[in-house]
């Protein structure tokens, strides 16, 4: 049960990141509609990627450089698993900047879901210590 929660947690933060990513590049690019194919792969892709995260992303390390190393496969396979989705999806080419273009989205839409979680977790923490105080005046 942890793990579907976790994944329905991911999920919401990168379907969120994705959309706004999307949004972003359609203003760069003057589009001003987006397929209906497109709102069905963008759940799809937050999915797979909701997946990955619960599976690789560092939760217990011993030291930060084992931190800093898994935070990297996580990314690295975030990308790869992005990659293959984007050419199925047809949001990218593969090639060159096709790949580029999907790593450096990859990389936005990760510093964005990693700073929501963070922010989501540091206020679930203020929380419980709030009730925690309470529970201690009370008592």
């Amino acid at each position: 049960m942890k793990y579907i929660t976790e994944i329905i947690r991911y999920f919401t933060f990168i379907t969120t990141g994705i959309v706004i990513l999307f949004i972003v590049l359609m203003l760069i690019k003057g589009n001003d509609c987006i397929l209906l194919s497109t709102l069905i792969k963008i759940p799809c892709a937050a999915l797979a990627t909701s997946i990955v995260t619960v599976i690789f992303y560092p939760t217990e390390t011993k030291t930060k450089k084992e931190y800093i190393l898994k935070v990297l496969l996580h990314y690295l396979v975030l990308c790869i698993v992005m990659t293959i989705f984007g050419v199925l999806a047809e949001w990218i080419s593969f090639n060159f900047i096709g790949i580029m273009i999907m790593v450096i989205s990859t990389a936005a839409v990760y510093i964005f879901t990693y700073t929501i979680a963070f922010l989501s977790s540091k206020n679930d923490a203020d929380e419980l210590n709030r009730a925690l105080k309470n529970k201690q005046s009370k008592s």
